[in-house]
């Protein structure tokens, strides 16, 4: 597809995965979804299948311990030691700029997905909320999905609650929705609540959504996920981030912004 690239890491033909599953998780609302995705992958060990570079993702290169990347989608996989169900792992470093350039991505994500033979994708993401409503300290879980029947069995065995009406915005709901439309396999998304004004602040991280998502996927799909990230020690986490974080912008604040007729330095991150 125009514009698209792939950069393989390893050939692996259908046959090798079984009963594959797909797990999403893209950039969006607080991270939650990406934070998720991420924490999995470091827990499973997954090995990196193939990037995706992309000309409608955010025109910058990504520094990380000085080295430049591209920003891309990633394609990961893990192979199930007990031969019961192997894994497809997607997330990636932005969402495209533009809605026609999440669809283009979100139907190349979805081919390759068929390619695998995947039989069911579950998406994750975040379910913004008004703070007063937060009630727990434990965020619910909201689910939908692309097969009635697959979505009130899962109300019947979790905790988790119906959406009545809303949009899901993004390749988190577009991909399982077009893989249905497209090749027929069915799709989950699970969002977990987190505070609105995620909405309006995009420096905001939701790691207590994204570690119930977590947990969700352990009991779901018995999967390895060790106790690493937990709802019992999310402060200890969420400080250190925070520590991270307001260094980084201690060192940023510490450039001086040249603006003469003769030089002009500006840093861009």
């Amino acid at each position: 597809m125009e514009g698209i690239r792939i950069i393989q890491h390893e050939k692996l033909p259908k046959e090798k995965f079984i009963n594959p599953l797909c797990i999403l998780g893209m950039p969006g609302i607080a991270d939650v979804g990406k934070f998720a995705l991420d924490s999995l992958i470091g827990q499973l060990d997954a090995k990196n299948l193939m990037d995706i570079i992309f000309d409608d993702y955010p025109a910058g290169a990504i520094v990380d311990d000085s080295i430049l990347s591209a920003p891309k989608a990633e394609v990961l996989y893990w192979k199930d030691p007990n031969e019961l169900r192997d894994i497809i792992l997607i997330t990636a470093d932005a969402q495209s700029l533009t809605p026609k350039g999440i669809y283009r991505i979100s139907n190349f994500l979805t081919e390759i997905i068929h390619q695998y033979g995947i039989v069911l994708i579950v998406a994750l993401g975040a379910y913004p909320i008004n703070s007063r409503m937060l009630k727990s300290k434990i965020p619910n879980i909201f689910v939908s999905s692309t097969n009635r029947k697959i979505l009130e069995n899962y109300l019947l065995v979790t905790d988790c609650q119906k959406i009545q009406k809303g949009v899901i915005i993004g390749a988190n709901g577009l991909i399982p929705t077009l893989a249905k439309a497209r090749f027929n396999i069915d799709g989950l998304v699970f969002l977990a609540e987190t505070d609105n004004m995620a909405m309006v602040n995009e420096d905001i991280t939701d790691l207590r959504a994204s570690i119930t998502l977590l947990e969700m996927l352990k009991r779901s799909f018995t999967l390895p996920i060790k106790k690493k990230y937990s709802l019992e020690n999310i402060e200890d986490i969420t400080k250190s981030l925070q520590s991270k974080k307001d260094q980084l912008e201690k060192d940023l604040d510490s450039f001086q912004v040249i603006d003469t007729e003769d030089k002009r330095k500006s840093l861009y991150i």
